[in-house]
């Protein structure tokens, strides 16, 4: 992967546009970006993560539900190269937050259904632990999202048929779907979720405070 170090701003203007669903802006903005520092679109993207949170644009596309942009994003992602192969996608994919959540804990805390069947897709594991040691169709469960604990539920099960796969899970964590003690992730998707009072993830929420666009 080609070595680049983002200003402030540029990270700032790269969250913000997708945020907002800017994808226009985003993808120009990329494109800049990438002919400034010599280097393709996913560099870019790796590199773009809130110095303050540790959130990725990934996390912006599964905390709005921005299915669309998020496929574009993935497709960018996969079309790179990594030490001369086919760039792996499932770092930024399965990239933790500093509260220990996924783009998958977020997306399947707010129901967001085609935003976890896109991720799933693109490599995400669904069996990765939050801050709380919980996973993402636990947050879902105790959100109420049926359908995506359904949906995780049915992947889990298969993954679990298929012996010797890495990454399947334990006997904790097929039963911790099940488990009530009381709140979501212990607290850690919620706070986050509810950082300015909103229940799901909005755009002023999700991870901290919405940047100021820079002026120059």
């Amino acid at each position: 992967m080609h070595t680049v170090t983002l200003t402030a701003d540029e990270i700032d203007d790269l969250l913000y546009f997708t945020r907002v669903n800017e994808a226009q802006d985003l993808h120009q903005t990329l494109t800049e970006l990438s002919q400034k520092y010599n280097c393709e679109a996913r560099d870019i993207l790796e590199e773009c993560i809130d110095p303050e949170t540790g959130n990725s644009v990934l996390h912006y596309c599964s905390a709005n539900g921005l299915a669309e942009l998020l496929r574009t994003l993935l497709s960018q992602l996969k079309a790179g190269k990594l030490n001369g192969k086919a760039a792996d996608r499932v770092q930024l994919i399965n990239r933790q937050n500093q509260q220990g959540n996924s783009p998958l804990h977020w997306a399947a805390y707010n129901g967001h259904l085609a935003v976890v069947e896109a991720l799933v897709d693109g490599g995400a594991d669904m069996w990765v632990k939050n801050g709380a040691g919980h996973l993402a169709m636990f947050e879902a469960e105790r959100a109420d999202k049926s359908e995506v604990v359904q949906y995780l539920l049915e992947v889990g099960g298969r993954a679990v048929e298929q012996t010797g796969r890495e990454g399947a899970a334990s006997a904790e964590d097929e039963t911790e779907v099940q488990a009530d003690d009381g709140g979501v992730g212990n607290g850690v998707a919620k706070s986050e979720a509810e950082a300015e009072g909103g229940v799901d993830v909005e755009m002023e929420d999700a991870g901290g405070s919405l940047p100021v666009t820079p002026t120059s």
